[in-house]
């Protein structure tokens, strides 16, 4: 979204960018002009004057600019080249975003005074023709200035022809459409480049992508990326259907077909046995029988049993101060629990004593006793011709649209805002998902997908996805793009949208009237709506900023 921050004291008080809240009164105006009229040298002269006495001297403004890099480097030191990488991204979608509405503008002959990304007082600008071009201090995104976006806004009589408001409506849409365009341009390309170089997204092949210390896998010699055609004489597809399979097996040895380095192998696998120690929190406790000892699963990132001090692949002697050698020893012993409290004992592969004490919720609960291959899947990722890309590409644009729009007006929907607003103010949330043992697979998640995330949780969300796989955060930023072009389109202000809203009514009190003198909707009159929106995205900007920090934020 493009939104032009209201005037400081280190820039003029002039002209509103195309987002801008104030609007026409409602009357007709001036004809169609006849061609644009060039500001004279001695105004050019006079705000360049006037420009000087806001930016700044050069020791102030090579001030900011290093203020700047040291926070650049600052991120890339704390958060990793990862983040570095996600945050240029989005600086470039949102450069890019303004340089749709700058580019419209300028075909249609509109003034543009000012090009800048972020906001507050310069850090460094130039001047090229009428424009100024430059960054600012605060990196909440960008903005170009066009002038005459309204009635309310006064313009030198000779500039009146280069105003926005004076423009055709197709020229008025264009320049209103034109940033949500780029991004919907930029997911395409993505997309694209997606499928024709990195590969298709939404296939079910996968490989194996981790394989579990001690597990029935590792002891059998699978390795990552090999790939599980057959298990036990049935072929397998999708990740569910193998772990639909595997949970119907018995206890025993199967033949799994895996293919390697593309040459079919048998290799034979003795399973293992998986219980799991369940809770309300949507976190499970994993512990698998090899067939030689009790072993801790990988615990969940971040979980309670991280924070408790859980290894995976760590020996389990003890539950709840009982020796322990068999899965229903462990289910009799976690049957003693008290509330969703568990304590565990375990060695570690020098032998070490770990004592935790992992709090899983409300209540304790354990699963029956399963088989168990332990392997974690990745996608298998299959290019194609420039054809299928552009199918693929097209295809997978139209659901992402689809799910944007719909999560735009679950966002939107007021019960929702108040309600992320209650929740984000009143504290940190009931860590209980459920009120009974339940398997984290099966457990509503603790984060509403109404609920919002700001800037900072699209970075961190980045970040992580840039660090695991290159196809991953290709197809974030192609989502992501595309829901912020949906969402520019919402039809209010200071979104795009509104603009858009604007100029058809215009057109359609032209066409009522049937006369082609410009008619000017009282735009005023839709400032208070407009003032509320604002306050409320920046309401909602903010606390999201608080909960995506304190609480994180996962996809």
């Amino acid at each position: 979204m493009s939104l032009e921050p209201p005037p400081t004291t280190d820039e003029p008080t002039g002209p509103t960018g195309l987002t801008g809240l104030t609007g026409p009164s409602g009357s007709t105006g001036p004809s169609e002009p006849t061609g644009p009229t060039e500001p004279s040298a001695e105004q050019v002269a006079q705000e360049r004057r006037d420009l000087a006495a806001v930016v700044g001297s050069p020791a102030g403004r090579a001030l900011r600019l290093g203020v700047l890099a040291a926070l650049v480097v600052l991120l890339g030191v704390t958060q990793g080249i990862s983040m570095l990488i996600v945050v240029a991204a989005i600086v470039i979608m949102i450069f890019l975003h303004e340089l749709g509405h700058y580019v419209m503008a300028k075909r249609a002959g509109m003034l543009v005074t000012e090009f800048f990304i972020g906001f507050g007082p310069r850090i460094w600008s130039f001047h090229r023709g009428e424009t100024e071009y430059g960054i600012k201090a605060i990196p909440a995104g960008a903005y170009v200035k066009i002038i005459g976006m309204s009635n309310m806004e006064e313009v030198d009589p000779a500039l009146e022809s280069r105003t926005y408001r004076q423009k055709s409506f197709s020229q008025r849409v264009g320049v209103a459409v034109a940033g949500s365009a780029m991004h919907f341009l930029i997911a395409l390309v993505l997309l694209v480049v997606q499928f024709l170089f990195i590969g298709d997204p939404t296939t079910e092949r996968w490989s194996i992508g981790d394989i579990s210390p001690g597990s029935a896998a590792a002891a059998a010699g699978l390795q990552e990326g090999d790939e599980i055609l057959e298990f036990d004489g049935r072929a397998i597809g999708s990740f569910d259907d193998f772990r639909e399979v595997i949970g119907s097996a018995g206890a025993g040895e199967v033949d799994l077909v895996v293919l390697r380095q593309g040459q079919e192998l048998v290799v034979p696998v003795v399973l293992s046995q998986r219980a799991k120690l369940i809770g309300t929190i949507g976190e499970d406790v994993d512990i698998v029988d090899n067939g030689e000892r009790l072993l801790l699963g990988e615990p969940f990132p971040d979980g309670e049993a991280v924070a408790a001090g859980m290894v995976g692949g760590s020996t389990l002697v003890q539950v709840n101060g009982r020796d322990v050698t068999t899965l229903d020893e462990v289910i009799d012993a976690a049957g003693e629990s008290r509330a969703g409290v568990v304590e565990l004992t375990a060695l570690d592969d020098d032998g070490g004593r770990q004592e935790l004490r992992i709090d899983l919720g409300l209540q304790l609960g354990t699963t029956e006793p399963r088989a168990f291959v332990g392997v974690g899947p990745q996608p298998v990722l299959e290019t194609t011709g420039l054809p299928g890309a552009v199918v693929g590409a097209g295809r997978t644009f139209g659901e992402v649209v689809a799910v944007s729009v719909a999560g735009v007006g679950k966002f939107l929907w007021p019960p929702n805002l108040f309600g992320f607003i209650i929740d984000a103010v009143s504290g940190a949330p009931d860590p209980n998902t459920a009120d009974t043992p339940t398997v984290a697979a099966d457990t509503p998640s603790g984060v509403s997908e109404t609920r919002p995330i700001s800037i900072v949780g699209v970075a961190i969300l980045g970040s992580a996805l840039s660090s695991q796989d290159l196809s991953n955060l290709v197809l974030f930023l192609a989502q992501l793009n595309i829901f912020i072009g949906v969402f520019n389109l919402f039809p209010l202000l200071p979104f795009d949208g509104g603009h858009v809203v604007i100029a058809f009514y215009e057109k359609a009190q032209e066409l009522r009237r049937r006369t082609r003198q410009r008619y000017l909707a009282d735009v005023s009159r839709m400032l208070p709506v407009a003032y509320g929106v604002v306050i409320v995205l920046v309401v909602v900007g903010v606390l999201a900023i608080f909960v995506d920090v304190t609480r994180g934020v996962s996809l």
